[in-house]
């Protein structure tokens, strides 16, 4: 099976390097074409543009940065791709998104899966990765080798290809939550003189002991800045698109938009690129003003 991945960021280069390892033969194209050298001394085709990349491929993964982006890529691949072939969306996106590249998809007598994944790129990389899927049942059948290359498990939503995406949009919403109240609570107890990696620990290890607490946990007590993690800018426009999604459900989220102010903040002082658990050094120095 012949597998085309589009996109090799924080997470698509170990996702393709993944799909490697488990003997797929792989083509590659990144926008950043230099980006592709990682993967220069493997045994992966790549392209210098997303047609040539995706044209004799059975499957194809897009994995991208925003629903700008994986619009203008399915308006080029779409085109070219085999009959019967499957685009397998890895991205976030909105789930309206989601609908009308599924029913482009179908127009061109191509099958597109929603299929984004949780997990940050140390899981990426360590093969750990949660996969939301959503689409045709037949053609999840065929990905599912694929799928299981890049993961640990795969939740399947159904036959709404859109419905994947609004799961992905909420859970992420969570996650935001959780790095909001970790963020105040643990300037509550450095203000109280309070040992936070005790606090941490007495979090996880008593009633708030999920992955999301242990892991955006340890990250705000560091407070290093991570260039592989969960970009603001990205957190900011993923919780807009939760937002969205809400409102169209006619669905407030007041949590959303405290959250969304800090985000909007933190781009606005030129942190965008830092991680979401910069959220903590934002808030101590807002109360220093």
């Amino acid at each position: 099976m012949k597998v085309a991945f589009i996109g090799l960021g924080n997470m698509g280069l170990p996702m393709a390097k993944n799909l490697l390892q488990g003997g797929f033969a792989v083509h590659a194209y990144n926008r950043s074409f230099e980006r592709s050298n990682a993967l220069r001394d493997t045994s992966v085709k790549i392209f210098d543009t997303a047609e040539k990349a995706v044209e004799d491929a059975d499957v194809v993964i897009s994995m991208l940065s925003d629903d700008h982006a994986v619009k203008e890529i399915s308006d080029r691949i779409i085109p070219v791709m085999k009959k019967g072939s499957i685009h397998l969306s890895m991205s976030t996106v909105a789930p309206s998104t989601a609908t009308k590249l599924s029913e482009s998809a179908t127009k061109n007598q191509i099958i597109y899966l929603g299929s984004p994944v949780m997990g940050r790129p140390p899981a990426a990389e360590a093969k750990q990765l949660f996969i939301l899927l959503s689409g045709d049942s037949q053609a999840k059948t065929k990905v599912k080798p694929i799928l299981e290359a890049m993961s640990q498990r795969v939740f399947d939503y159904g036959d709404n290809s859109a419905s994947a995406n609004t799961v992905k949009l909420i859970m992420n919403y969570m996650i935001f939550v959780v790095v909001e109240i970790l963020s105040e609570v643990m300037l509550v107890a450095e203000k109280a003189g309070i040992d936070k990696k005790i606090l941490l620990e007495t979090m996880t290890s008593t009633i708030f002991g999920a992955p999301a607490i242990k892991t955006y946990g340890a990250l705000i007590i560091e407070e290093k800045d991570n260039p592989k993690g969960f970009s603001t800018k990205l957190a900011s426009k993923d919780l807009r698109l939760m937002q969205e999604a809400a409102s169209q459900e006619q669905i407030i989220l007041p949590l959303a938009d405290v959250i969304q102010a800090h985000f909007k903040e933190i781009i606005s002082n030129e942190g965008g690129h830092k991680d979401v658990s910069h959220l903590v050094t934002h808030l101590r120095e807002a109360l220093k003003k």
